[in-house]
């Protein structure tokens, strides 16, 4: 099985940062208003709420990428994909190639920085995503299922 880049764990950090600061935000506008506007509730209440957000913004911008990362998996082999994934709870993905109806690219302004890009699979039935690929190792591997895909369906016929 094959690990993703490591610079995935930097790209998801960093949009992860930008949305606990906009949640950080937002809790300490509700702690203010809680000072100076709500008189019904204690300070302390609005600490608590506070100190539980930034807890959990802790923890989604330091800890959950760097597992995110260590936890995914990918291998193609030659009439499927696999994919595990999954912090706590593991998600264990076979997708048979000859099912495969679209294989996209996709580059966020992020990702573009760090030279990254995710490979999506769709289905009839569902879209798988490998993310965060080096830019080079990602349009290698489609063009590679490509092939893959195009020399499965010769052999059919």
């Amino acid at each position: 099985m094959e690990k993703i880049s490591p610079k995935a764990i930097r790209v998801w950090r960093i949009s992860e940062a930008i949305v606990a600061g906009v949640v950080l935000l937002l809790a300490l506008g509700a702690f203010l208003l809680s000072q100076f506007v709500w008189d019904w509730l204690p300070w302390w209440i609005s600490l608590i709420i506070f100190g539980f957000f930034l807890y959990g913004c802790i923890f989604q911008v330091w800890l959950f990428p760097a597992l995110k990362y260590k936890y995914f998996r990918y291998k193609v082999l030659e009439d499927e994909v696999k994919i595990h994934s999954g912090i706590w709870i593991k998600r264990q993905l076979s997708v048979p190639l000859f099912r495969v109806q679209n294989i996209d690219t996709h580059v966020g302004p992020l990702m573009r920085r760090f030279g990254l890009k995710s490979i999506t699979l769709r289905t009839s039935a569902e879209r798988i995503e490998i993310p965060e690929l080096e830019a080079d190792r990602a349009d290698g591997l489609r063009n590679d299922i490509r092939a893959l895909i195009n020399e499965n369906t010769r052999r059919e016929i």
